[in-house]
């Protein structure tokens, strides 16, 4: 007699033991081997392997929800075991009573039975962290789980004899970024406290040899050299680092040089091989970094995926819901596999708070349970208008759609859309639905403001009179510089907002990161200019602080037409700032400049002060083809 002809009323009272959950898994795995191309096996295979539900499944891999014996003999055979005493046991009535509990925001707690694994990821990084010198990198975008699995990883490696750190860049003050000698020596005191051992930076700090030497030694000679056991080193949040691209670069080709010191296979690699590393981030590094020098393209690169189908139904079974692949395919249809969502729908219909069909009827009105998260995704973007823009016409698009690579980038990190056929959709129809109601005209009027924000202009000074020799080239050339433009602006927190002639337009949520970022843009062109061989474009920069209109696709005001300007009184190569920018940022960097006085400009009643910023450097490949 099969399971399914079994009586419905069967007394469920048992669950797997640590040592029944073992000798199941690893026969499942060598089967898995053997018959399935090593491929771990769906729940549908399991289904006709064992000839149990679904649902049965999914309780006894739980192995926190009580199951009759008898199901748990039907899984054992099925792989050519037989189920003894010491493989189950009684699971008492109170643990059958107590109502699931979870925290929504943040980490699942490792003593959670809330947590889904996504195989084989925590197998493969279990055994990743195991190997001498292992780098294992985590991306995906926000609330979906990084943290989490980062905290498993962790765990396995302490049962297995080794040290763990933790740390979280969302720790670090502002000034800890003001320059890298700074930033590696905090960076090296966390993890020294962390270890319990005194700190000695003092004495293994030099500047004769530079920031990035005297932290290699600091962990070579003291940090790994006083510990008998192999240390991982986790680091979370690691996106923060992203926005300063003068520590950034440094700091990641560190990191890329300890994981080779490793491979060398000289006298110094067994020491590195005690280091193993987690990199933990919501977005790529968007930054010219050699790639010989970044830890981006080597070790374990782990993106966390959405929910499967049968995962989202094996979560029901924990919060011992009674579904079927119907009601899966329901949720799923309006917001995919997010986690973050699947969980807050499953935690409010368990505690009866609201039914899968009033979930789903009320999921963006402003009353639904999603109302909150929705709204703080909105109000993001209202921050960024060109990606307010580009998601606009994302979500008002029957396709997929084509967008710049960086805005389809940004938006991606973010979460709220996916590639699809060379273009991009939504990630999941909630988005769709709840964008699409905001995006109406009555919306795009009600979310529109006037503020004052910083604008960052650029202008390709020499483009006409190149364009005249070699107007392809010179175009391709343009296309570049814009594109790195963009790239530096989003490590500063800019946003690009418009291109304007040979330049773009650029939104900074403060002064201090848009004049850090145009000196950066300066200093990286004027590398160039000294390399090349062919003449190239010039750019020059205005920054102005002053009262702008934000709406979803525009920005506007005042402020925007003085931006524009000031690059016109900047000198080939250089970066002019009104007054108001000065003021913002004369308690927070160091700059020497040139005081150009009142400037008096077409279109703009008041007379702006304007001052050049002094470079330590100047272009010199200034020539332009006759």
């Amino acid at each position: 007699m099969s399971p399914a002809d079994q009586s419905p009323k069967r007394k469920r009272g048992v669950i797997l033991t640590p040592q029944g959950w073992q000798r199941l898994q690893a026969a499942k795995r060598q089967s898995e081997i053997e018959e399935n191309s090593r491929n771990p096996y769906t729940l549908e295979q399991l289904r006709a392997r064992t000839s149990l539900s679904t649902n049965t499944l999914t309780r006894i891999h739980n192995r926190k929800v009580a199951v009759d014996r008898q199901s748990l003999e039907y899984y054992f055979a099925a792989f050519n075991l037989t189920l003894n005493e010491m493989d189950c046991t009684k699971l008492s009535p109170e643990s059958l009573e107590s109502p699931p509990k979870i925290c929504l925001k943040g980490q699942v707690t490792l003593n959670s039975h809330f947590y889904v694994e996504r195989p084989p990821i925590e197998t493969l990084c279990d055994e990743t962290i195991l190997q001498p010198g292992a780098l294992i990198r985590i991306k995906a975008p926000k609330q979906m789980g990084k943290t989490s699995l980062m905290a498993r990883i962790l765990q396995q490696a302490r049962g297995k004899n080794l040290r763990t750190v933790t740390l979280s860049f969302q720790l670090a003050d502002a000034t800890v970024f003001s320059d890298l000698n700074r930033f590696l020596q905090w960076f090296c005191a966390i993890v020294t406290r962390s270890l319990g051992l005194p700190n000695q930076i003092s004495d293994y700090w030099d500047e004769i040899f530079g920031a990035n030497y005297n932290c290699t030694d600091y962990f070579e000679n003291y940090l790994l050299a006083n510990i008998e056991i192999p240390l991982v080193l986790a680091l979370d949040e690691v996106d923060v680092v992203f926005n300063y691209p003068e520590i950034a670069t440094d700091f990641f080709g560190l990191l890329r040089a300890w994981y080779e010191k490793s491979k060398y296979g000289d006298s110094g690699s067994d020491v590195w091989q005690k280091l193993r590393l987690i990199v933990v981030y919501s977005t790529e590094v968007y930054i010219p970094i050699n790639l010989n020098q970044s830890p981006f393209n080597v070790g374990l690169s782990v993106e966390l995926p959405e929910f499967t189908r049968e995962q989202v139904l094996y979560l029901a079974s924990l919060y011992q819901l009674d579904w079927q692949q119907e009601e899966v395919e329901s949720l799923m249809g309006l917001i995919g596999g997010n986690p973050y969502l699947v969980q807050l729908a499953m935690h409010r219909i368990s505690c009866e708070e609201m039914s899968l069909e009033q979930l789903l009827k009320t999921a963006v009105a402003e009353t639904g349970i999603y109302s909150n998260y929705l709204r703080g995704i909105l109000w993001n973007l209202k921050h960024y208008p060109e990606l307010m823009k580009a998601l606009t016409r994302v979500v008002l698009s029957p396709n997929p759609l084509e967008l710049d690579p960086v805005q389809g980038f940004k938006l991606q990190s973010m979460g709220v859309v996916r590639e699809q056929d060379r273009g991009f959709v939504p990630s999941c129809d909630l988005y769709r639905q709840y964008f699409r109601e905001c995006f109406s005209r009555s919306q795009l009027n009600a979310i529109e403001e006037s503020r004052f924000a910083t604008i960052v202009v650029t202008d390709a000074v020499n483009f006409a009179a190149l364009v005249k020799a070699d107007s392809e080239r010179t175009q391709n050339q343009l296309y570049q510089d814009l594109e790195l433009i963009s790239q530096l602006s989003m490590q500063f927190e800019g946003q690009v907002i418009k291109s304007i002639d040979a330049g773009l337009s650029i939104y900074f949520p403060n002064a201090t990161n848009a004049v850090k970022c145009a000196r950066e843009m300066q200093r990286i062109f004027n590398q160039a200019a000294q390399l090349a061989k062919e003449p190239v474009l010039i750019h020059r920069i205005g920054i102005h602080i002053g009262e702008v209109i934000f709406n979803c696709s525009d920005i506007t005001g005042t402020g925007v037409k003085i931006a524009e300007r000031l690059p016109g009184e900047a000198p080939s190569g250089g970066i002019c700032i009104s007054h108001a920018v000065y003021e913002a940022v004369k308690p927070y960097l160091p700059l020497e400049l040139l005081d150009l006085g009142e400037q008096e400009f077409e279109g703009i009643e008041q007379p702006i002060w304007v001052y050049q910023i002094e470079l330590d450097f100047a272009f010199n490949n200034l020539q332009v083809p006759t």
